[in-house]
């Protein structure tokens, strides 16, 4: 795990997260959850019998809407503030994961038919090289991969770093916490050279933004 992801989780812990938490009374974007569940729920055609694993569900809002329709769904994350707010949400499924250190089947038991990584833009080259192995490793046969990436295109200001990562060190403008966060863009090429050998694309699109540009969004299945 890199030290700027390090770095990031470090400020999560340090009230980081309870921002996050505090913010969505005020802005609970109730849509762009909405939006993301109907992704999901197209993607595995509305089979409840799919087993999903979610990484980084954050404040849980993914994870409580896919349970409340019956789905079978363990949300993890590695923050702790972020987890007690997954339980107090009434999500039933709730462990401490961190995915680019700890073992998949250890900790959940069985493979997974999906497994989603939402917003997690805190990555690096190795990183995310990382995840892909993890995630293709943790799948059944034909197994599924919902995750999404912010687009470089989006960000010329980006720096590079010495393993050929785009990015910046940003403080977010509608939260408090003064430390600034590590955030990764990657291009489309950098995906499919990501996923060469380990998955098919079955859905790519862009979202966000007044362009719909920001973020790369992908349903991936297991080669």
């Amino acid at each position: 795990m890199s030290k700027d992801n390090t770095r990031t989780i470090e400020m999560y812990n340090n009230g980081g997260a309870l921002e996050y938490i505090n913010h969505k009374a005020i802005d609970p974007e109730t849509d762009k959850w909405e939006r993301l569940f109907k992704y999901v729920d197209t993607g595995l055609n509305g089979d409840r019998n799919k087993f999903i694993v979610e990484f980084g569900s954050g404040t849980g809002d993914l994870a409580k809407m896919l349970q409340d329709q019956s789905y079978d769904i363990v949300a993890s994350d590695i923050v702790d503030d972020f987890l007690e707010e997954q339980q107090r949400m009434g999500i039933n499924n709730v462990v401490k994961y961190n995915f680019l250190t700890d073992d998949f089947i250890k900790t959940f038991g069985k493979k997974a038919d999906l497994i989603i990584s939402w917003r997690n833009p805190h990555l690096n080259i190795e990183d995310v090289k990382k995840l892909f192995e993890v995630v293709y490793n943790g799948l059944n046969d034909d197994g599924l991969f919902i995750i999404n990436f912010q687009n470089a295109l989006v960000h010329p200001d980006a720096e590079i770093a010495s393993d050929g990562t785009k990015y910046n060190y940003l403080i977010l403008k509608d939260k408090q916490t003064q430390e600034k966060r590590f955030y990764a863009y990657y291009t489309k090429e950098d995906i499919d050279n990501f996923r060469e050998g380990l998955f098919d694309i079955v859905e790519y699109h862009n979202e966000g933004g007044a362009e719909k540009l920001n973020w790369h969004v992908l349903t991936l299945k297991k080669k």
